[in-house]
Order: C-alpha cells, then structure tokens, then sequence
C-alpha cells in the first residue's frame, strides 16, 4: 500500500506543479481536466480510505466534465457558490484521524488544495454556476448506516472487542514484549501483535495476509489457534467456544465489509447488548468426571446481590477440560453492558471483586457444537452449580478453586 501512496503522492504533486508553472488556475474547465479528473481516474485510494474501510471514495464525486460535477456538487449541498471556501465537500476531505498517516496527510491535503482551486474557479465561472440544478445523486451510493458501519473506527472497536480482548493467548509467540526467544528461531515477522495498540496490531494483522478475504473462516488468525493448521503454539481455542465466536464475528464482518456485501442496513449484523473483557482472573474446576472433562464445558458466574443472584451472569469461561487430571481452568472474562467504555475496560482489565457467587456448569454432553460451532448453551445442557465464597486473587497462580459440581457440597 506504501507503494501506491506514494505513487499518488507522485502523481498529485505533478499535477499541482503543472499549476505553479504558469497554467492559469481561473479557467474551471482546465483546472477540473487538468487536476480533478487524474484524482478519479488514478489507480490509487483516496484519502478518504483513512477513515473509510469501504463504501466511499474521493472519484464518487466525480463526473466526467466539470459542468456536470459542479451541478451535481451544488445540487446536493456540497459546494458553496456565493462562499466557495465554505464549501461542504472541502469540509470532508479536510476532515483526518487523530492520528493518521503521513503520506495520506500529503495526498489530503494535494486533493483539498486541487478541489479548493477548482471549485473557486467554477463558481466564477457564469455559465458553470448558473447551469439548472440537477437531480442526478453524487457520492457514496451506500445508505449513511452502512457507510457509518465501514469507518475505520467502528471497525477497530469491532477487532478490540472480539479479538484484542484475547491477545494474552498469543502474546507468548507473537508480542515482541515477550517473545524474543521465539523471535531468534522464526524471525520478526512472528511479531504481529503491537503492544498496547490495537489499531497496530489490526494494522500488522492485514499487511501480514492473517485474514482470508475469499472466506474468512480460513484465516490464518483463525486456523492456527484453532490447529486447523500447522501451528508451533499449539491449539489456543476449540470450535464453539465464545472465543471462537468472537474472531468469526469479528472476521465475518471485517471481510463482508471490507468486500462490499453490505448494501442496506437491514444486511447489517446486530451488536450484542453485552461484552466481554478478559479479566486477570483465572478459574480452576477440580475432580471433574470424566464425562465432563472431554466435553465443551462454559461456566456462568453469578454474584450475589441485596436482590439475590444476579439475573445475567456477571462473568463467564469456557473450554474443555483434562480428563487425565480431571481438572478445568480458564481466564475469566467479566460480562458488561455495551454502554461502558469497551476499550477503556480491556485496558485496566477488570477485576471481579470478592463476594458470594454461584457458578452454573453447562456442558455439550451432546456435541452439539461439532455439528453447530455456532451453538448456544441451554437449560438442557446445565448439569449442576456450585456457591463459593472469595477472596478472589487475580493471576494464573493461585486461580480460584472449586469442586465439580458432582462432587462439591455447600460453599467452597
């Protein structure tokens, strides 16, 4: 992509430097061929793909002569021909992340600069100003909710809530804050997450071809965790788990956005109510039968409030067990309600505080999830619950400890 930004930036800077060496800038028809239309017809994203994955484009308000554009333009609000400074379309190509990319800032600012001298010229112009108005759209053609559903921001909290969260379960391998050994054997190209930013690693994620556009259930991010295919660390997840569920929804609607597939906001997908963060927690299950422990197995945690249980569970964790220890254990991941500042939450990584809590075991004693990855839990597939009390320390050692409910009796 380097490559091609810094074509265009090639390919703009000639065009405005054709304007410096003595081309008048007051003739619209000669401004918008000489310096509008090469913007449209270049192989090359505008900057508008900085803060748009998909769905708009600088050349969607482009027409083929400079009549034409700047009707269409005026039509819809987008420019001012009493204040052309003031115009609309100025506006949005101004508009730039907080932290962007140098080399778009460039091309933004070659393509504000070649709109701003042609719109002035075309507003002088008396036959191209005062042309009837036209009826014909111009711009994105995509509805505002799908066009909303593209931006890079929106899609960056999509990959922070569903993968970011889970980053820990890759970092050994792949964060170079913690993989130096590995680095040595394999090289620095194992090193794609970013540590401590997620638009980084999202970054590193796409340049390094992990995600598979033709079908997203065969990304390399998703496969290897998995073992679905050749990985030195190992399997990370089975198929079912709500971590399963997460990278497909995150990958499902990366690809479908990033590839068009999106044309109303009815195609849209719906957000959960809640989301999980990952907590520094861990919980440990002992004396599993073994029926138990070769299954798909998620608990929901349950805190004890002045109104009794809670009626949502306030954490979860999920997997399988080891039949050969008869144990479980996992990370617990807190559940919270969308209205929360997500990526604020991920960050200072929440902590359940100590207190009573029921913990409610649900198991795939049927195997539902090999037939349905995308299966949910049931009542029909609740097998017990066990009362515990905390403290509840945080760290992998010591985990938080209770008996299978089979075995256990009264509070742990």
């Amino acid at each position: 992509m380097k490559t091609g930004i810094l074509q265009s930036i090639l390919l703009v800077s000639l065009i405005v430097a054709t304007s410096v060496h003595g081309i008048a800038d007051d003739n619209a028809n000669e401004v918008f061929a000489r310096r509008i239309l090469p913007l449209a017809k270049a192989d090359k994203p505008s900057s508008c793909t900085e803060c748009h994955a998909a769905g708009v484009n600088l050349s969607q308000y482009i027409r083929d002569d400079a009549s034409a554009t700047f009707v269409a333009l005026r039509s819809a609000g987008l420019v001012n021909s009493e204040q052309p400074e003031k115009s609309k379309l100025l506006e949005l190509i101004a508009r730039a992340p907080d932290k962007g990319d140098p080399l778009l800032a460039k091309i933004r600012a070659e393509e504000l600069e070649a709109f701003r001298t042609w719109i002035s010229a075309a507003a002088k112009d008396a036959q191209i100003a005062g042309a009837p108005a036209s009826s014909a759209p111009i711009g994105p053609t995509l509805p505002p909710e799908v066009i909303r559903h593209a931006r890079r921001d929106r899609v960056l909290a999509s990959f922070i809530e569903n993968i970011w969260i889970e980053r820990e379960r890759c970092a050994g391998c792949h964060s170079p804050d913690k993989n130096q050994r590995v680095v040595k054997e394999h090289g620095d190209q194992i090193s794609w997450i970013v540590s401590n930013d997620a638009a980084g690693t999202l970054a590193k994620i796409i340049n390094h071809g992990l995600i598979n556009l033709d079908d997203p259930n065969k990304s390399k991010i998703l496969q290897k965790p998995l073992g679905e295919v050749e990985h030195g660390g190992h399997v990370k997840f089975t198929r079912g788990t709500r971590t399963d569920k997460q990278f497909r929804r995150f990958l499902d609607d990366y690809v479908a956005t990033l590839t068009g597939k999106y044309h109303t906001a009815a195609e849209l997908p719906q957000q959960p109510d809640l989301v999980v963060v990952a907590t520094a927690q861990h919980l440990r299950v002992v004396e599993l039968p073994r029926a138990y422990a070769e299954k798909l197995m998620r608990i929901d945690l349950h805190r004890w409030t002045d109104d009794g249980w809670t009626s949502t569970p306030v954490a979860s964790v999920d997997g399988r067990g080891n039949p050969k220890n008869a144990m479980f254990q996992g990370v617990v991941f807190a559940t919270l309600p969308r209205t929360m500042d997500i990526a604020k939450e991920v960050e200072t990584r929440r902590q359940l505080p100590g207190g009573r809590y029921l913990a409610k075991f649900y198991v795939d004693q049927g195997d539902r999830t090999a037939k349905n990855r995308d299966y949910e839990f049931g009542e029909s597939d609740l097998v017990g619950q066990v009362e515990f009390d905390g403290p509840w320390p945080a760290g992998y050692s010591p985990p938080k400890i209770i008996k299978s409910p089979e075995v256990a009796s009264g509070r742990q």
